[in-house]
């Protein structure tokens, strides 16, 4: 892949005792030494880094020649600019490359940590300043998918949220169903207006991109409501991980849409779609 030319930072505050902060957060990209991003995230419509809550941002990278190929365990770090702790709990990194001949998309899983055990603060007594996010890696058409992380946002505009269910699911190429996920109630503000989402999916059996196939007659990745309340979303992204816990190693991009463009979702059809088939990036 070359540069890219977007990159995204999904995270998710544990959901304890002051484990929010007032405090900014940092992303520091550092290629060979020299610092290529050093980007302070600003405040938006989501609840930033308050206990329990996810957040998920784009930043524009294009002029800041990032190429993932270039970095390793030390290239990504994630700070804080205040004494006020922070206690994130996951957090990944990925970015969008431009698309060349030889790649069917640009997608690149970049950095994740999970279960986090520390505090960020420049507090000295309180935890580091800073930490690094290790390098995690695309997996391929084989890979076992042995769970997924699914990650989105809610439209910042009127009624946009819902208290409907929402449900996750994937077909292989024969037609059956292998993943049935509804999400669940959690600490976040799920599906609300102007808010992010962050959930792991279990998945067992565990399946790989082959099962799905490459094809128009293969699988589908749908995602349905169970509600007349209806919901619409801003972004959607899903991705499968190599192990059913823990840190994962690699990761393949199943589902990439930073602009939803597909409506509202409600099962009241002069409100929406009940469900919709999701593009597979695997597939172009």
């Amino acid at each position: 892949m070359s540069h890219l030319k977007n990159l995204w930072v999904a995270m998710l505050t544990r959901n304890t005792g002051y484990a929010g902060t007032n405090s900014q957060i940092v992303i520091i990209i550092n290629e060979d030494g020299v610092d290529r991003l050093h980007h302070t995230f600003t405040d938006t419509p989501q609840y930033d880094q308050e206990k329990g809550q996810a957040n998920l941002y784009k930043i524009d990278v294009a002029a800041y020649d990032i190429v993932p190929d270039n970095l390793d365990n030390s290239s990504v770090r994630v700070a804080i600019r205040g004494g006020d702790m922070w206690k994130p709990e996951h957090c990944i990194v990925w970015g969008e490359g431009i698309p060349t001949l030889l790649e069917s998309d640009a997608v690149a899983p970049i950095a994740i940590e999970t279960d986090l055990p520390v505090g960020l603060s420049t507090e000295r007594d309180e935890g580091p300043v800073s930490i690094p996010l290790r390098r995690v890696h695309r997996g391929g058409m084989s890979m076992q998918i042995n769970r997924l992380l699914m990650l989105m946002t809610t439209a910042d505009q009127e009624d946009a949220g819902t208290e409907s269910g929402v449900e996750l699911q994937i077909t292989n190429a024969a037609g059956s169903v292998i993943v049935d996920f509804e999400i669940p109630n959690s600490p976040q503000d799920d599906q609300e207006r102007a808010q992010a989402n962050f959930y792991f999916v279990p998945v067992s059996p565990g399946f790989s991109l082959n099962d799905l196939g490459n094809d128009l007659g293969g699988g589908s990745v749908t995602l349905g409501i169970k509600g007349q309340d209806a919901w619409l979303p801003q972004s959607f992204f899903l991705f499968g991980l190599d192990h059913a816990s823990g840190r994962p190693d690699f990761l393949v991009p199943l589902v990439h849409i930073g602009n939803w463009v597909y409506g509202w979702l409600s099962t009241d059809s002069s409100e929406g779609e009940s469900s919709i088939s999701l593009p597979q990036i695997w597939r172009y």
